[in-house]
């Protein structure tokens, strides 16, 4: 069983990675034409770009989250009962 755990995690780690190597672009093309075009603003666009994307992930990661918890819990409390009742 934990043997699996480690090899999801592992994998879960792995696309993540591999999600985070991407080119992204988290802007549309309206504001990265406003952004790209200073020199200036040109050399923020990429740190922009970034900060973007994190806050778009942030409230999958707290629904996620949420999510498996309770998940596990009720998982938790179904296989104490079927447990308990084999005894």
């Amino acid at each position: 069983m934990t043997l699996l755990r480690s090899g999801a995690r592992l994998l879960a780690l792995a696309v993540l990675l591999a999600g985070a190597a991407l080119p992204a672009r988290g802007q549309c093309s309206m504001c990265r034409a406003a952004v790209e075009s200073s020199a200036e603003s040109r050399r923020i666009a990429g740190e922009l770009n970034r900060a973007i994307l994190v806050l778009f992930a942030a409230p999958y990661l707290v629904v996620g989250t949420c999510a498996s918890v309770l998940f596990r819990r009720r998982i938790g409390t179904f296989l104490k009962t079927r447990l308990l009742r084999r005894r």
